[in-house]
């Protein structure tokens, strides 16, 4: 629990500002090796073109991954390994909403107005508020006295600490 405390210390330098940036650029790091996996090299794939055009597969899949595991780095900054396991599911959830999301702005939109260009900007502005909300979200924790109570009870802060 000792070496847990103080990794989480270590971590817990960074302003709120600075691990938002951190947690996006570590997210952008993994995502970015899955999106280019995502590569369809096989022109005979099942849901080849079901929602989306292939071209926009590692996009796709880059925004997915990139808003699930956002939230999972920023709870570890917030509570340690419990807040990385609590916002796991955060993050999947996330996940699953921009794939609705990515789902309603390709079929339906694409679908209703017969442009790519108009879901792609679509979805890129859903993308983004999901991003904000993140944003918001974690800022608000970052200043919030429940979570700050929280912090002092799983003994990642010092007693004396305010």
């Amino acid at each position: 629990m000792a070496t847990i405390s103080a990794v989480w210390r270590t971590l817990h330098i960074l302003n709120p500002a600075q691990s938002f940036v951190l947690a996006s650029v570590s997210a952008a790091s993994i995502a970015l090796p899955l999106a280019v996996q995502s590569v369809s090299r096989d022109q005979t794939a099942l849901l080849r073109n079901l929602f989306w055009p292939d071209t926009l597969n590692p996009y796709i899949t880059f925004s997915l991954v990139f808003i699930g595991v956002v939230p999972a780095l920023l709870g570890y900054y917030h509570l340690g390994r419990l807040g990385f396991v609590l916002n796991v599911t955060a993050g999947f959830a996330l996940a699953w909403m921009m794939a609705v999301c990515g789902i309603l702005c390709f079929a339906y939109l694409g679908h209703h107005f017969g442009s790519v260009w108009l879901s792609t900007v679509a979805y890129a502005a859903c993308v983004v508020l999901v991003y904000l909300l993140i944003a918001w979200l974690h800022l608000r924790a970052a200043t919030s006295s429940s979570v700050r109570d929280a912090q002092r009870k799983l003994h990642l802060l010092p007693p004396g600490t305010l």
